[in-house]
């Protein structure tokens, strides 16, 4: 392994907060610090209208009226971080409420009416995420849809309002413990409970990897459809809930009893810092996006203004919201290029040796089979991708995969890492047969890709993206289990010390690094005790010479280790400086299995653009 420090970091700390001591909240911070402000300047200038506005009654009353969009807005967030949305829930408010109030009604019985109206909001919010990710329509489209179902079936259910609830159901929405009503009471733990979920438990990382590159998040195993499903159902169990409280605190239920409702809570959200792009958001911020729509809501109504007015002045702070987001993420972008520039080299530009080089001319016999795949083949309709396809590599052994574009490649590497699932064929590591049903399958067993696009989630900061797929975790309070980033951050340090790597700051973004110092975080990922194979997909396309010369030592280091190593290029220096051996893929079958030492430049271009070995000029 490389034992001199490569690159050091020199990018400041980056600030964050969470609910436990020691655990770094996941995705970009989001400051509030002016909505902060803003909402203190509406207080003042509301006060100065109209001077009953500045009482401890009407802050309670503000308090009070918010309970609903604090518990919405958590279901409604974890959407937008993960990259969805939600517009179908004031329509599920109403339906929901009408739904629970006629039960309610019937039977006397409040447990029952809760039971219905948690059972349907959950039921409702699962079907709408089965909708999204079956019908592989916008969100946008699916639950605007929804939005004019379920509010068109509130009116057949009741036209009119129900009321006559049972006193049980009215004491929970009017009741109170030491002078503070039950609602405000199950708000404030609902929303803490969320929080704690979003910024200190795998779950929470999943979502924020998720809102920052899907597709990467699911190579890192994570089951993207699955937990997208189930923040469907959580919205909907949480829209649920809000029918209930405000059911009891009403006393009555109509079936435009949602009108708006869906506005405010995404103002409320976005306002808190929380991207409409995905992957972005803090607990803390939301909370003041909240409290900042209660007190317009109810400022303008001290002050005399038609309801009108409130949709207008919401509508304005969403789009504002909107635009201040787009500008953030441009601001984000040029600090992240300006921040990729200050790295500084820790010895001086020398670079030691990774032991003895892995090359063409003086490679080492190896050390017996690693890994051997035969019979692969994946076909799409009348396409075929991967036909027949079998090869082996040895342990300490790289195996440089090589081919035009459309050979298969991609598809075969896909295949090893449990991506894709092939239509036939076999393979077998250290001689037992293996078969993956996912990446997390392959990983487990050993086996570790790193693809072209390095399945890097940029809103992540480099530790949390080094356990992403594998979190380990720890128990808080001996009870509730939450992500171990101290040891993710010793794991992610010691990993990036074996390739000779110095990162001052496990806790920098991984948008702020460049191309070189992400595939190094990318390879560092892949290493591991257990590890037994790792696939490069074209590790080296979009680099710098000096980059590039950096990976391949890290490449020898890893192969030098005795794992075995499947390298895909286009690269031909790359080729002679590393491959003990190159299959050839043309058109989905292994063209050529063999030594490339005794093929000159013009033949190895002539296979890989062909699939056939011209003899050598002269």
């Amino acid at each position: 392994m490389m034992t001199d420090n490569v690159r050091s970091e020199r990018l400041p700390m980056q600030a964050a907060s969470s609910l436990l001591p020691g655990t770094k909240p996941p995705g970009e911070a989001s400051g509030r610090v002016g909505l902060a402000l803003v909402a203190l300047g509406l207080i003042v200038a509301f006060s100065l209208l109209n001077k009953s506005f500045f009482s401890l009654d009407n802050f309670v009353v503000i308090g009070v009226n918010s309970t609903s969009i604090l518990i919405a807005v958590l279901g409604t967030s974890a959407l937008l971080i993960a990259g969805y949305v939600d517009l179908s829930i004031g329509s599920m408010v109403a339906l929901i409420g009408i739904i629970t109030a006629k039960v309610a009604v019937a039977t006397q019985s409040a447990l029952l009416a809760i039971c219905v109206g948690l059972g349907l909001g959950l039921l409702l919010g699962l079907l709408n995420g089965l909708l999204v990710r079956r019908l592989s329509i916008s969100p946008l489209i699916v639950t605007l849809a929804m939005l004019a179902l379920y509010g068109g079936l509130a009116f057949v259910v009741s036209s009119t309002a129900v009321y006559g609830f049972p006193e049980a159901l009215l004491e929970l929405g009017r009741g109170k413990i030491f002078g503070i009503q039950y609602t405000v009471v199950i708000a404030a733990l609902v929303f803490v409970a969320g929080a704690f979920v979003l910024t200190s438990t795998v779950t929470g990382l999943r979502i924020y990897a998720i809102g920052g590159d899907p597709r990467a998040a699911e190579l890192c195993g994570i089951p993207v459809g699955r937990t997208v499903v189930g923040l469907y159902a959580a919205n909907g169990l949480l829209i649920g809930l809000v029918s209930v409280l405000i059911a009891g605190r009403l006393g009555s239920i109509t079936p435009t009893i949602g009108v708006r409702f869906e506005l405010d809570v995404l103002t409320a959200a976005i306002l808190g810092g929380v991207a409409f792009s995905g992957g972005s958001g803090r607990p803390l911020g939301i909370a003041i996006g909240v409290a900042t729509i209660g007190i317009l809501n109810a400022g303008l109504i001290f002050v005399g203004l038609q309801s009108w007015w409130q949709s207008i002045s919401v509508g304005s702070m969403l789009l504002l919201a909107l635009v201040a987001d787009q500008a953030a993420i441009g601001f984000r972008g040029r600090r992240a290029r300006a921040a990729a520039t200050n790295f500084t080299v820790a010895d001086n530009g020398a670079v030691a040796s990774a032991g003895p080089a892995v090359t063409a001319g003086n490679a080492e016999a190896p050390q017996g089979p690693a890994f051997s795949i035969a019979g692969a083949r994946k076909s799409y309709g009348a396409l075929t991708a991967v036909e027949e396809a079998s090869f082996t590599v040895g342990k300490g052994e790289i195996v440089c995969l090589l081919g035009d574009n459309g050979a298969g490649k991609s598809t075969l590497v896909k295949i090893i890492s449990g991506a894709i699932q092939p239509d036939a064929g076999a393979m077998t590591l250290e001689g037992q047969p293996i078969s993956f049903r996912s990446p997390q399958d392959a990983r487990g067993a050993g086996l570790e890709t790193i693809y072209q696009d390095l399945a890097l989630c940029p809103n992540l900061s480099v530790a949390h993206n080094m356990i992403l797929g594998r979190e380990e975790t720890r128990r808080w309070l001996g009870v509730f289990p939450v992500r171990d980033d101290r040891k993710a951050a010793e794991q992610c340090r010691a990993r990036l010390a074996a390739l000779g790597v110095t990162l001052r700051d496990e806790n920098v973004l991984v948008r702020s690094l460049s191309g070189g110092q992400r595939q190094s975080i990318a390879i560092a990922r892949a290493l591991a005790d257990h590890v037994k194979l790792i696939c490069l997909d074209e590790p080296t396309a979009a680099l710098g010479v000096k980059q590039t010369a950096q990976v391949v030592k890290l490449i020898r280091s890893i192969a030098a280790s005795g794992t075995a190593v499947i390298l895909v290029t286009h690269d031909l220096s790359t080729v002679r400086a590393l491959a003990d051996r190159i299959v050839v893929l043309s058109l989905g079958r292994v063209a050529y299995d063999g030594s490339a030492r005794q093929l000159t430049a013009d033949q190895l271009w002539g296979l890989m653009a062909s699939g056939t070995l011209a003899p050598a000029a002269g």
